[in-house]
C-alpha cells in the first residue's frame, strides 16, 4: 500500500564539500549561521553548482561560515539562504511555520501501516468527504466506507464516524483517545494535529515542548466546552504518588477513555462553567471526604457503558488540599467507579486546582558522556605562557598552546590555570570548576587563587568575559564544538592601542533621558531627511513608520566639563547638509537647548567647535535660522519642549519650516 504522510525535512550543508543533504530523522549536530541578507546571497539553486555559487558576492559568507564551523568540528551547517528552496511556496511556509511537508511511505500491510499511527493522519482520516486507500503500486484497496469496520478496529474510532456520524457528539475524552497511540516526529505536533478535530486554533510554538503544547490545547478546548470528560484521564502507573493538576500531559493519558461519555452539566446547573485564571483552574466540584486527608471529587459522566445495557456508573478522582482554597490531583493513575452521585451533590464547592508548571528542558543537563575542557591560547595571546604544574592526571598538554582538562565523571573538581609573560611578568588566572555540567569559570589578573569560588554566589556560567590589564585586555570566551563532550575556552589578547579595546571593556550605562527628534522635515514641496547623528549611541532607536528617532542623552553629572550634546545632520534637496545641535544643561533632568548651524564644515568639525563653548541658556530656548537659498526661502525654526505624554526620553525636538509669506506676516 502507498500512503503519503508528513515528515519534517531538514536540509543541511556539508562544511567540507559544500554539498546539500536531506535529513528526515537522526539529524546530526550542526552549526547555524545567523546573518542579515545582502545583495547576491547564495540561494538553494546556486549552491547546486559551486562554480555558479562562487560568482555570487554572498559565497564568501558561506565559505567563511563553513570554515569556522569546521574549525569547531562541525560537519554540517544550516544557512537559510541556501538550505531552503524559497522558490517552493510550500517549503517556505514550512520553514516559517515549522510545519511538516510530506508523509513518508507506509508499511506493507494495511493493519500495520504506519499511516494509522501518525498524529497528523488522524485529521486526514476524519476530515475529507471521501477517502480512498491505495497500495504502493497505486492500486485501490478500498474506501473508508467499504473498509469502515477494518479501519474502526485498527483506530478504535467508532464505526459510526465512518458512516457519517458528526464527531462533535463524542465527548472530549473519547476524541482524545483516538489520538492516544499516535506518534509525531515533533512532540508539539501531538497537540497541534488535534486542533481541527476540536474546532480550536492556537499559534504553533515549536520548541515549547509537547506537554506545554498539549496544555495549551486543553485550555483552548475549555474556552468553548464545559464537557468535564476532559478531566477523565489516567496517568501512567509510575506517577501514582505525584501531585498533578486536572489537565493531561499528552493524548496517551486518554488511552483508557474511549467510552467515557460527555458530562451532564444540568447536575449542578449554572455552576457547571469553569475557567482558567493565573492561579489555576477555577471550578465547582462535588466533594466527599475519603481517608480523612483525601478529598474525593465525584466525577459525573453519563453514562459510562463498559458493556451494553450496564447500569450507569460515575467516575471519581482524588484531590488533595495544598492550601486554603487550592487543590492538586493525587493518585493520578486512578479513576474509580461510583454507583451514584447523590451524596457528593450535597457538597458542591468552588475551588482552584493549580496546574504544575511545565519545566523547560535545561541547557545544562548533566551529560552521560565524558567531558573534556580545552583551554586554547589564540595567536594574539601566545606571548603568555602556561606556568602552573598541576599534579593531576586530568591535565595534559597535546600542544604548547592548549591545556586540556578531563574531570572525573560525577566528581566535583577545581582547577587553577595561570599564564604569565616571560618579560613583564604580567599574569592572569582562570579558575575552572566542574560540578556536573556545565563548568563554571572566572578570570582575574595575577597569579593568586580566589578565596572562595565565585559560582557559590553567582551560579550562572558565562560564555565570555573580558578583563582589562596594564598592557591591554584579556578575553576568554566559550565556544561549543561539534565533538560530543568537547568544550573549548579561547584566550584572546586585545592590545592597549587597539581601537576595539574600549568597545570590549566599556560598560554601557542606560541613559536616563533623551530626545525624540523628527527624521523628516517638510520644506515646502521638498523633504529634509535625517542622515546622521554624531556621536552615535548604542541606545539610539529609529521609528520609520512615524518618521522619528530617539536620541538618548543623560543629564551631566557634577564632574562633567562639557554638558552632553549631539549634532544632527539633515540633508535638504538643493542645498548643503544642515546641522542641528541639541543638548542638556544642568543636573537632574537637565535643561534642554537647541541651535541651528549653517557651517560649511563636516559634522566632526562642528562637534569639535562645540566642545570649547559649552551651552548656556534658559529652558525651552528657541533659536531660528533664515535659509539663504533663494529657491527655498523662508525660515526653519527649531524648538524643544518637555514631554507631555508617554514616550521615550524626556524632551521633544520640533523643526518647522515657515514660507516667506508667513514669515513676513509674523515679522510685520
Amino acid at each position: 500500500m502507498y500512503v503519503s504522510r508528513l515528515l519534517s525535512l531538514m536540509r543541511l550543508l556539508n562544511t567540507n564539500t559544500l554539498k546539500l543533504a536531506e535529513f528526515y530523522a537522526d539529524i546530526p549536530r550542526y552549526a547555524i549561521l545567523s546573518h542579515t541578507w545582502e545583495k547576491e546571497e547564495v540561494t538553494f539553486q546556486d549552491i547546486q553548482n559551486l562554480e555558479t555559487a562562487r560568482l555570487k558576492a554572498g559565497f564568501v559568507k558561506v565559505w567563511n561560515a563553513c570554515a569556522r564551523a569546521r574549525d569547531y568540528d562541525f560537519e554540517w551547517i544550516w544557512i537559510d539562504s541556501c538550505c531552503i528552496n524559497k522558490e517552493s511556496s510550500a517549503e517556505l511556509s514550512e520553514a516559517i511555520n515549522s510545519m511538516y511537508q510530506y508523509y513518508e511511505d507506509a508499511a506493507s500491510t494495511f493493519k500495520d501501516s504506519r499511516w494509522f499511527k501518525r498524529g497528523w493522519t488522524l485529521q486526514e482520516l476524519l476530515a475529507p468527504w471521501n477517502v480512498i486507500f491505495l497500495d504502493k503500486d497505486w492500486v485501490r484497496i478500498g474506501t473508508r466506507w467499504t473498509l469502515r469496520d477494518v479501519v474502526s478496529a485498527i483506530t478504535s474510532i467508532p464505526v459510526e464516524v465512518f458512516e457519517g456520524q458528526d464527531i462533535d457528539i463524542y465527548s472530549v475524552a473519547q476524541r482524545m483517545s483516538w489520538a492516544a497511540s499516535r506518534e509525531t516526529t515533533r512532540a508539539e505536533d501531538q497537540a497541534y494535529s488535534l486542533m481541527g478535530m476540536f474546532g480550536v486554533s492556537m499559534p504553533p510554538i515549536y520548541g515549547e515542548g509537547g506537554a506545554k503544547a498539549f496544555m495549551r490545547l486543553q485550555q483552548e478546548i475549555i474556552k468553548i466546552s464545559d464537557d468535564r470528560s476532559i478531566f477523565a484521564w489516567v496517568a501512567a502507573s509510575s506517577e501514582y504518588d505525584e501531585n498533578r493538576g486536572l489537565l493531561a500531559k499528552s493524548p496517551y493519558e486518554f488511552r483508557m477513555s474511549g467510552e467515557v461519555k460527555a458530562s451532564e452539566s444540568d447536575c449542578i446547573g449554572d455552576r457547571s462553567s469553569y475557567s482558567f485564571g493565573n492561579n489555576g483552574l477555577h471550578i465547582h466540584l462535588p466533594l466527599e471526604t475519603a481517608y480523612s486527608s483525601i478529598a474525593v471529587t465525584m466525577y459525573f459522566l453519563h453514562p459510562y457503558s463498559v458493556r451494553p445495557r450496564e447500569t450507569v456508573v460515575f467516575l471519581s478522582f482524588y484531590l488533595r488540599k495544598t492550601s486554603r482554597h487550592q487543590y492538586a490531583r493525587c493518585y493520578p493513575d486512578q479513576l474509580v467507579f461510583r454507583p451514584t452521585l447523590q451524596p457528593a451533590l450535597k457538597n458542591i464547592q468552588e475551588l482552584t486546582v493549580r496546574e504544575n508548571p511545565i519545566a523547560r528542558r535545561s541547557r545544562f543537563t548533566t551529560p552521560r558522556y565524558p567531558v573534556i575542557y580545552h583551554v586554547d591560547l589564540l595567536p594574539s595571546a601566545r606571548h603568555f605562557l602556561f606556568t602552573d604544574t598541576i599534579s593531576s592526571p586530568a591535565v595534559y598538554f597535546p600542544d604548547p598552546n592548549r591545556v586540556s582538562v578531563q574531570p572525573k565523571p560525577g566528581q566535583p573538581s577545581s582547577y587553577r590555570l595561570t599564564y604569565k609573560t616571560p618579560f613583564t611578568k604580567e599574569a592572569f588566572t582562570i579558575h575552572l570548576w566542574h560540578i556536573g555540567f556545565p563548568y563554571y569559570y572566572a578570570l582575574h589578573l595575577g597569579d593568586q587563587p580566589f578565596e572562595e569560588a565565585p559560582f557559590l554566589t553567582d551560579p550562572s556560567p558565562d560564555d565570555g568575559t573580558v578583563v582589562r590589564s596594564d598592557s591591554g585586555a584579556i578575553s576568554v570566551h566559550c565556544e561549543m564544538t561539534g565533538r560530543l563532550g568537547d568544550q573549548r575556552l579561547e584566550i584572546d589578547f586585545i592590545d592597549q592601542d587597539s581601537l576595539e579595546i574600549d568597545f570590549w571593556t566599556q560598560t554601557l550605562q542606560r541613559p536616563r533621558s533623551g530626545f525624540i527628534i523628527p527624521s523628516k522635515v517638510d520644506i515646502g514641496d521638498l523633504n529634509g531627511q535625517l542622515i546622521g547623528v554624531y556621536p552615535s549611541d548604542f541606545y539610539m532607536k529609529t521609528f520609520q513608520l512615524e518618521d522619528m528617532a530617539y536620541i538618548p542623552m543623560s543629564p551631566p553629572d557634577g564632574g562633567d566639563t562639557v554638558p552632553p550634546f549631539r549634532i544632527l545632520t539633515y540633508k535638504i534637496p538643493g542645498r548643503s547638509p544642515s546641522h542641528v545641535a541639541i543638548g542638556l544643561l544642568g543636573p537632574s533632568s537637565g535643561t534642554p537647548w537647541t541651535e541651528l548651524i549653517d557651517y560649511e564644515e563636516s559634522v566632526e568639525q562642528v562637534y569639535q567647535s562645540y566642545l570649547n563653548r559649552p551651552r548656556t541658556g534658559k529652558r525651552g530656548l528657541r533659536q531660528t535660522f533664515i535659509l539663504s537659498d533663494s529657491f527655498i526661502g523662508g525660515r526653519l525654526i527649531a524648538s524643544v519642549q518637555e514631554r507631555s505624554s508617554l514616550q521615550l526620553g524626556t524632551h521633544l525636538l520640533h523643526l518647522k519650516w515657515m514660507p516667506p509669506f508667513v514669515v513676513g506676516l509674523q515679522e510685520g
